[in-house]
Parts: C-alpha cells; sequence; structure tokens
C-alpha cells in the first residue's frame, strides 16, 4: 500500500511483549505462547512436524522412520528462544525419545542449507519442509514421535485492536497466509 513501511524483527530482540506493549513491535507471527492477557490472536493455521533430510540421505528411502532410526539419527536442532517449538523437545524427552544432536542453531532460516549438505536430519514444522524441499533437494516423511501440532498464529496488543491501519494490515495478513480451514 502507498505510503506504508514494513520492518521485520526476530523474536531475540529482547522482550516481544514488552515491545508489542510499548509500539515498536505491531504484530507478531508464530507458535508465541508468551503473549497472553492483552493481547489479541487470530489463527493462521496449524500444521504437524515432519522429519526432513537431503534427498539421498539413507532414512529418505523408507516409507516410514521408525524412533530406533530416528535416535540413531544424527540431528540440527532449532532453538527458536521466544517460541513455542521448544514444546518438540520436551515431548521426546518425557516418551524418552533421544537423539543425537550433532549442531544446534538459532533459527530455521539455515536449516535448508545444512541438511542439503550433510547426513543430518531435522525435525521441522511441515509448512517449512515443504517450502524447502525443492530448492535445496530435500525430502521429509511423516514424523516417527508423535508431536502436538503447531499453531500459527497472528499476535497484536489489544491498544491496536480498534486502529483502522492496523485492521487493514491484519486483514492482509490474514488474507496471505490464513488457512481457510481453519
Amino acid at each position: 500500500a502507498p505510503g506504508i513501511d514494513l520492518s521485520t524483527a526476530r523474536n531475540s530482540i529482547g522482550d516481544l511483549k514488552d515491545a508489542m506493549e510499548s509500539g515498536r513491535v505491531d504484530a507478531a507471527i508464530g507458535l508465541l505462547p508468551q503473549l497472553q492477557g492483552r493481547f489479541f490472536r487470530q489463527r493462521l493455521f496449524r500444521q504437524p512436524y515432519v522429519l526432513a533430510m537431503r534427498r539421498d540421505h539413507p532414512l529418505a528411502r523408507k516409507r516410514k522412520i521408525s524412533t530406533a532410526d530416528f535416535s540413531a539419527a544424527d540431528h540440527v536442532v532449532v532453538l527458536a528462544s521466544g517460541t513455542g517449538h521448544g514444546e518438540v523437545d520436551r515431548v521426546l524427552e518425557r516418551k524418552r525419545v533421544a537423539r543425537r544432536v550433532r549442531l544446534t542453531v538459532p533459527h530455521f532460516v539455515g536449516v535448508g542449507h545444512i541438511l542439503e549438505a550433510s547426513d543430518l536430519v531435522a525435525t521441522l514444522p511441515e509448512r517449512m519442509a515443504q517450502r524447502i524441499t525443492g530448492p535445496f533437494g530435500l525430502h521429509y516423511l511423516p514424523h516417527p514421535v508423535k508431536l502436538p501440532e503447531a499453531s500459527i498464529d497472528l499476535f497484536w496488543h489489544a491498544r491496536m485492536q480498534r486502529d483502522p491501519g492496523h485492521q487493514w494490515l491484519r486483514r492482509q495478513i490474514v488474507d496471505l497466509f490464513a488457512d481457510r480451514r481453519e
């Protein structure tokens, strides 16, 4: 839209909740369980987690990966602080499913490059895996461990609820990203 400038910020800019309360951040998109109270939310979509790897990885030949295969594989793990993706680690721990973590990274952006050039596997949200399979020659399969789906939501602070410009922005985001089945 004319006169509109967008800037993105990583959740690690400090406390996202404080940044949104102070007006430094207008909206947030993601799996962000810490945004409660004076925040509104609209679900954009839900997605399962999958196990991704390079197309010619030995596990890619299988139709179904067992928990033993999962535990024996070498993993890259995304430690996306400030998000709900850490629930994956908690579920694996509760179910006593081990994994050999060989590399940790702070965000999902570089995972395609890493998987493409290694024998590592990664637990990823399915839409992320769908986006990176083609460009990086990857393959993904259903996750061998029953994990909760990731709910990706749009969040905004209550003070922005009735702002016409903000309402317009939220409509644009929903039109672009929302799963119409939600």
